[in-house]
């Protein structure tokens, strides 16, 4: 009987100094990651996958809703900020990292030419550009992480829901557009 009260005082001892070392475990696991330098040459604006840095994009879509063909919304990435056309105006959304993964968005500045609609056809209803560049700075404001699916970009807010989807631009062309189309920017007139 003896022995057995042995054994099981030796496994509460255990399991005691088990507890005891994680909190210093977390501390240094912590530590340890915090100070794992990022490569200079690392695009801060990264998911994981291949760097971003570089890289042009044409918007598709924000929190489920389809860009209209007529309207050109573009970026590209660099080492600090993303920039491009918001529709009308040029922008710069400047971000820094967050974490491993991770970004924020610390100022957006754009150019403030007056936005006009366009009616890509005779007939067609017309396009605001102005909304769709406000409502796409004003989501680009909320980004939080991106994520590299293919030759799509998908950005996610700060809850952690899709909120805006890229397609990735080669030269003149969007990826999934047939060479011959060219870019369908210029079909799109002021009214």
């Amino acid at each position: 009987m003896h022995k057995d009260t042995d054994t099981h005082t030796n496994e509460l001892f255990a399991q005691r100094r088990k507890l005891l070392l994680l909190p210093l475990a977390l501390c240094l696991g912590d530590a340890l990651a915090q100070s794992i330098p990022v490569p200079s040459t690392a695009c801060p604006l990264n998911s994981g996958g291949p760097s971003l840095l570089g890289t042009r994009w044409r918007l598709y879509s924000i929190y489920g809703n389809r860009v209209p063909d007529s309207l050109a919304i573009t970026m590209k990435v660099g080492m600090t900020a993303m920039e491009g056309v918001g529709g009308c105006n040029t922008y710069v959304a400047r971000f820094i990292q967050v974490g491993n993964r991770g970004f924020k968005v610390t100022n957006i500045s754009r150019t403030r030419t007056p936005c006009t609609a366009i009616r890509p056809a005779p007939g067609s209803p017309t396009v605001n550009v102005g909304s769709w560049e406000g409502s796409y700075l004003r989501v680009l404001r909320r980004a939080g992480s991106v994520q590299q699916l293919g030759t799509t970009l998908q950005f996610y807010d700060f809850n952690g829901a899709a909120s805006i989807i890229f397609i990735r631009s080669y030269g003149n062309r969007v990826s999934g557009e047939k060479k011959n189309k060219g870019n369908n920017t210029d079909k799109g007139k002021a009214i």
